[in-house]
């Protein structure tokens, strides 16, 4: 299943997204949930880059600052468990952390370079997709849906061309099922 941004744009939007697995797993047992960067992540990141591009690290800082702030929002919302929060969303957290971090330190390298090559930019955008796929898993895991968040950068195998690159088929099936099916397999 795919879901895009809008879908896991907010708390209440993964909720949803959590109650049509919870429906669609009832028909395959096998259920792999792709997620897209929250809504206004991509461009948010590309406005980042474009500010430390120009000069402009601390908007830069500040872009990724409020960025943080709303992924940690939600994930706070969506694994709180009385008296204490879900222990589903410390990896979460974790990779969100790691995530904005290296948020910063590409911005830092652009600031220093004053512009985005392809490869950073690639890797900037890559970002949203990092963030919200571990919320989505820890939210569905505190729902009590087995789930773990996959990097796409651990399955997929394209060519070295940034910002137009073309998948190796191929390579990326044979990663896919190396790392997916072991975790279908045990109902995740």
């Amino acid at each position: 299943m795919k879901f895009g941004g809008t879908s896991v744009g907010s708390a209440g939007a993964i909720r949803q997204l959590i109650e049509i697995v919870r429906v669609t797993r009832r028909d395959w047992e096998r259920l792999t949930v792709i997620v897209s960067a929250t809504n206004g992540t991509t461009d948010a990141l590309l406005e980042a880059a474009q500010a430390a591009a120009g000069g402009e690290e601390q908007r830069a800082v500040k872009i990724a600052a409020d960025i943080h702030a709303r992924h940690a929002a939600a994930l706070n919302e969506l694994t709180r468990a009385e008296p204490a929060p879900a222990p589903q969303g410390a990896a979460a957290r974790t990779a969100l952390d790691t995530s904005v971090q290296e948020l910063t330190r590409l911005c830092r390298a652009i600031a220093v370079l004053g512009e985005a090559s392809p490869r950073a930019l690639d890797a900037l955008a890559s970002l949203g997709e990092r963030m919200s796929a571990p919320l989505v898993a820890a939210a569905l895991s505190v729902a009590g849906i087995p789930a773990q968040a996959v990097d796409a950068a651990a399955i997929i195998v394209t060519d070295a061309v940034h910002q137009s690159a073309t998948p190796d088929m191929d390579a990326t099936a044979a990663r896919a099922a190396a790392v997916l099916h072991p975790l279908l397999d045990k109902g995740v």
